[in-house]
């Protein structure tokens, strides 16, 4: 992976943080260690790449600017003061994130996201009787926070969408471009 795809992957990271980090406590962990990764191959390649490291270094202070607003509860206090993005947590995430994290750790981290918004409220469209597949092509239509990626809409019907195997193959196919809507609708049901 080189330097740009680094930051990418950090800035990626710092924006799933700002919305309420939706991902689980390993996925956490390795995107906290790719600003290591970052931090290491800016100071190895400093001399060597045609990338100009100023335009990426601003673009570092900007992004860590505003993961380190919201990372204030010091989880591991014996990792170094200037790794603080391996010292601390957001003080909020997802519901998931936050029980794994407190499970894990003992530390709490307030319960808040996007992801789980909209979870919440396509668990009460299938509570009201709407057809998962028509919940599907809603969130998709309106472009919820859900549909950014992929995976993150997956992960969404997974936890409030009453769906089997089947369904989740066809539901992944549909996110990812391969199948069409009426694909998707023929797997759900109506």
């Amino acid at each position: 992976m080189d330097m740009l795809e680094r930051l990418a992957r950090w800035r990626t990271f710092a924006d799933d943080c700002l919305d309420g980090y939706p991902w689980e406590v390993e996925e956490f962990l390795m995107d906290v260690n790719s600003r290591s990764a970052l931090q290491e191959s800016m100071t190895a390649s400093h001399e060597d790449s045609p990338v100009d490291h100023r335009v990426i270094a601003a673009e570092l202070v900007a992004i860590d600017a505003s993961v380190r607003a919201i990372f204030d509860i010091e989880a591991f206090p014996k990792m170094s003061r200037s790794e603080w993005w391996l010292r601390y947590v957001p003080s909020y995430a997802a519901r998931d994130f936050c029980r794994e994290f407190k499970s894990a750790y003992g530390v709490t981290i307030a319960a808040r996201s996007k992801f789980d918004l909209d979870v919440d409220a396509m668990t009460q469209l299938s509570a009201n009787g709407v057809a998962p597949a028509d919940i599907c092509l809603k969130v998709a239509e309106e472009q919820w926070y859900v549909t950014q990626r992929p995976a993150l809409l997956f992960r969404a019907c997974q936890r409030s969408l009453s769906i089997d195997r089947s369904a989740r193959r066809a539901l992944w196919s549909w996110a990812t471009g391969k199948v069409s809507e009426s694909d998707l609708r023929a797997a759900l049901g109506k």
